[in-house]
């Protein structure tokens, strides 16, 4: 299932929704395009633990669906088998777009890529929801 956490709060990853992509461009570079969906039926347990305990304004309670990290277009050298690249987005690692979406596109800060490959991906950061930093951690 996967950890998907931000906050205090694992929303689990959906597997059928996620994915990671490497393409290989053929000049010695990978494509790096990633999708993590937040499981939905877990989202909506919480929610409706939350109202059956009378908590109409829970810490989720404004959102509709769970979050969704995105990062697309991060083009990094072919690294080797099964590890194709690590470290902190922005200082050596750039991406045309990424974010976590949830009701609205939330900012990332201070993100740390611990593993990447076809099959496995840990990353770490800060995220900006609706006026609040939180931090968020991603084990898939």
């Amino acid at each position: 299932m996967g950890i998907f956490s931000i906050g205090g709060t694992n929303f689990a990853v959906d597997a059928t929704k996620s994915r990671i992509g490497l393409d290989a461009l053929g000049n010695g570079m990978l494509e790096v395009n990633i999708d993590i969906h937040g499981d939905d039926d877990l989202f909506m347990r919480r929610l409706e633990a939350e109202e059956e305990e009378g908590e109409e304004e829970g810490e989720w309670s404004w959102a509709l669906y769970p979050p969704v990290f995105f990062l697309h277009g991060l083009r990094v050298p072919e690294g080797l088998p099964g590890a194709a690249v690590t470290g902190p987005l922005g200082k050596h690692l750039d991406a045309a777009e990424s974010g976590i979406y949830m009701m609205e596109h939330g900012d990332l800060s201070l993100v740390d890529i611990e593993e990447l490959s076809a099959r496995r991906l840990a990353v770490s950061g800060m995220v900006e929801l609706y006026g609040k930093r939180l931090p968020f951690r991603i084990s898939y």
